[in-house]
């Protein structure tokens, strides 16, 4: 089956790829939860349309993907919710001075405009995502949602033993988000069509990347058929 980074492979990485051993299946465990990161208006666009006119309005923009992958989400958000799985949300956002954003504003030559405040349509999860009282919210300033949050502290609660990441950008906070999941030897899986980026290039290198080394990197009806033969799970009390 093609990939979508074989366009970006060398002939030499190929080669590599074949030699070297990478990209081997981790496989699921049997505690998972989906993690939804970052599917905001200010990432997708209020509706979809071509990258450079969105970029207009939202300089965070990812194009038509956003809300193709959003629609490959949908499905695998009602089988969480019927298997009764922890559902996690991140939400990108700052306080109106921008001063929580630290250096990350003096990256973009855009960086000052206010389509990352907090409490704004902006920075709202895209309504067919939107998430219910009993799911958890985790606000992030940083790329991985582990840093600086109670993340963790919510994995252990739940006793999780899987992530499975969707959401945006790949190469940015997917991506960190990822290997610091694998860091704590969590098994990540990233289902192909749910994830998007702005850069067509990174999209593609970066879920390469990933596969290769920390998450399986699979179709999406792979982990929708993966979570059809869980049992509906049983939270602790009081979750």
């Amino acid at each position: 089956m093609k990939r979508i980074w074989d366009d970006f492979l060398t002939e030499r990485d190929q080669q590599v790829l074949a030699a070297a051993g990478y990209g081997k299946r981790g496989g699921f465990g049997t505690r998972p939860a989906l993690f939804i990161i970052d599917t905001q208006y200010n990432f997708c666009g209020d509706q979809p349309e071509d990258i450079l006119d969105g970029l207009k309005t939202y300089r965070t923009h990812c194009g038509r993907e956003g809300w193709a992958a959003v629609a490959r989400i949908v499905p695998l958000l009602e089988l969480a919710r019927q298997k009764n799985l922890p559902i996690f949300y991140t939400e990108s956002e700052r306080r109106p001075d921008l001063i929580d954003s630290g250096v990350q504003v003096g990256k973009n030559h855009r960086g000052t405009e206010k389509t990352v405040v907090e409490g704004t349509h902006a920075t709202r999860t895209v309504e067919p995502l939107a998430p219910r009282p009993q799911d958890i919210r985790i606000g992030k300033r940083k790329p991985s949602c582990f840093f600086g949050t109670i993340f963790m502290s919510h994995l252990n609660f739940f006793d999780v033993d899987t992530l499975i990441l969707v959401g945006c950008t790949t190469s940015g906070c997917l991506r960190a988000t990822a290997v610091d999941a694998y860091s704590f030897n969590f098994k990540v899986v990233i289902p192909e069509e749910c994830s998007f980026d702005r850069f067509q290039a990174s999209h593609a290198v970066n879920l390469f990347d990933l596969n290769c080394k920390y998450a399986d990197v699979i179709p999406t009806d792979e982990v929708a058929a993966y979570l059809e033969t869980l049992p509906r799970r049983e939270l602790p009390a009081g979750s």
